[in-house]
């Protein structure tokens, strides 16, 4: 969706719990706002949209932004990731500004604690406060809190930490003045009680797996299967998170052009992944993946046509897979460790989420990217050319298995060749060979198939499947056994022979 339609749609939908207009500039009510929406499930803030919903213009909207950056987050206690941006409805400058629901409620403004209660920003109640501050106690318990034992300053890699310090100042994203590595570690929560948290670990140590060997990364590229013949890498990562996710960008922007083959259509298919979309899916992963357990993990696999993104971390409770391609707040599994990648400027960087993954691989014309979730986790798997998934989703609609398996397709394409070379049969056309390769196909899920089973199945009538077995005979694919009534067909031991 163009960012000008989502405008329309918001001020369309008018006011609610997680949407609020101001007409003008007026930081005292934004801060208002902005901190009943840390209280409860986040938010956005319109500004320049009148009583009527109707879209006014905010004049030098880029210098203000900069000027409400640094007011938020000087009057926001505590400090909390703000994104603001500018956005055009009809050649007016609108501002947005989004928050989601705060890690580290209550949160104040003016020594006031605000809630929203309905389309209102309220004062919270003593109940509301309660249940805040119950909240955050349960969240300090989270293990990115618990302390990493054995760890000491020297551990740690201070000159990282001090580049975060800085990033954050350069993008108005933190107000932490100093350069003091603890003190800004204490502020952050990632040093309490003289120990540095798990969460602190992953960041910022200069060799994690000493004290959390479930950090590790690994990394295998294959060439035609997923076989160790196939095998071209296969490595394991080991870092802090930062240091891995510079090493697999490094691997990405090399990644460059890719070919496939589409026996289906015969010819080979150039086209390249994305690069913002990969690694926007590597650091959800590093941000996301459940580091609790030892055997918890993070696996990129990448094949000729696809590049797979595991991760051992789970989506929000009532969640589904289909929410991430929707427009959708952030429930980090590792705040602490989300919000160190927030100052530190890369998720900006890397685009705007999920709905931008999908949008970068529809520009390069790949098919849209795929998210599953099970018990083990959330993969990600971004597919390759929008052609070569239409064959494979064509063949799964005409009842036979999703992708033609490469070695009936060698198999068949090859003692087909062979005939004709042999002058066993006449030239095959690319639609024959796809028909003999689907029918091939059928005859290894029911062995003894008669020509009738076949047809059937195929939605084609008698005597055309019979030529197409016909031919297949000739070349040595298949064979019959059996009587001329009962009998059915099976493949050669030199068909076999291919497909193992």
């Amino acid at each position: 969706m163009k960012e000008e339609q989502l405008i329309k749609d918001l001020i369309k939908q008018g006011e609610s719990e997680q949407l609020a207009f101001e007409e003008s500039v007026r930081k005292d009510e934004i801060a208002k706002v902005l901190c009943s929406f840390l209280n409860g499930k986040g938010g956005r803030v319109l500004v320049g949209v009148n009583v009527n919903n109707e879209p006014g213009h905010i004049a030098n909207a880029d210098k203000v932004i900069e000027q409400l950056k640094v007011y938020l987050l000087s009057v926001l206690v505590p400090e909390a990731p703000i994104t603001i941006s500018v956005e055009t409805i009809e050649g007016k400058d609108l501002i947005l500004i989004k928050v989601y629901g705060g890690s580290k409620q209550p949160y104040l403004f003016d020594g006031s604690i605000y809630y929203r209660q309905s389309d209102k920003t309220v004062k919270a109640t003593s109940q509301q406060i309660s249940e805040l501050i119950h909240g955050r106690q349960k969240s300090e318990l989270h293990w990115e809190r618990q302390p990493a034992l054995g760890v000491d300053l020297a551990d740690l890699d201070q000159k990282l930490i001090l580049s975060v310090i800085h990033e954050s100042r350069d993008n108005h994203r933190g107000n932490f003045e100093g350069n003091d590595v603890i003190d800004f570690l204490s502020n952050y929560g990632l040093y309490q009680n003289g120990s540095f948290t798990n969460a602190c670990v992953v960041l910022f140590a200069k060799t994690p797996v000493k004290f959390l060997p479930q950090v590790r990364v690994r990394l295998t590229e294959y060439g035609e299967g997923k076989t160790d013949k196939g095998l071209l890498r296969d490595e394991v990562f080991e870092g802090n998170l930062f240091a891995i996710k510079d090493k697999l960008e490094r691997y990405i922007e090399n990644l460059g052009v890719r070919s496939v083959f589409d026996k289906n259509q015969w010819k080979r298919i150039d086209f390249k992944f994305p690069p913002k979309a990969l690694q926007e899916g590597v650091i959800n992963a590093l941000m996301h993946r459940d580091y609790s357990s030892h055997s918890s993990s993070v696996a990129i696999s990448i094949y000729p046509d696809r590049f797979v993104i595991s991760n051992s971390g789970h989506l929000p409770s009532g969640w589904k897979t289909t929410d991430l391609k929707k427009d959708h707040r952030s429930v980090p599994n590792n705040p602490d460790i989300a919000h160190m990648v927030f100052l530190k400027g890369l998720i900006d960087k890397l685009g705007r989420g999920t709905i931008k993954v999908v949008e970068l691989c529809r520009n390069e014309g790949l098919k849209d990217p795929e998210w599953k979730h099970n018990i083990d986790g959330i993969a990600l798997t971004f597919n390759g050319p929008k052609a070569l998934a239409a064959k494979k989703d064509t063949a799964k609609s005409d009842g036979v298995n999703d992708g033609v398996n490469d070695g009936v397709n060698d198999g068949v394409n090859r003692l087909i060749d062979d005939g004709v070379n042999d002058g066993l049969i006449d030239g095959v056309s690319d639609g024959v060979r796809v028909e003999i390769i689907k029918i091939v196909e059928l005859i290894m899920a029911k062995e003894g198939a008669n020509a009738l089973d076949i047809a059937t199945k195929r939605g084609k009538s008698k005597p055309t499947i019979e030529r197409y077995l016909r031919t297949a005979k000739e070349v040595g694919i298949i064979e019959f056994k059996g009587a001329p009534k009962t009998g059915g067909y099976f493949l050669t031991k030199k068909m076999q022979s291919k497909v193992k």
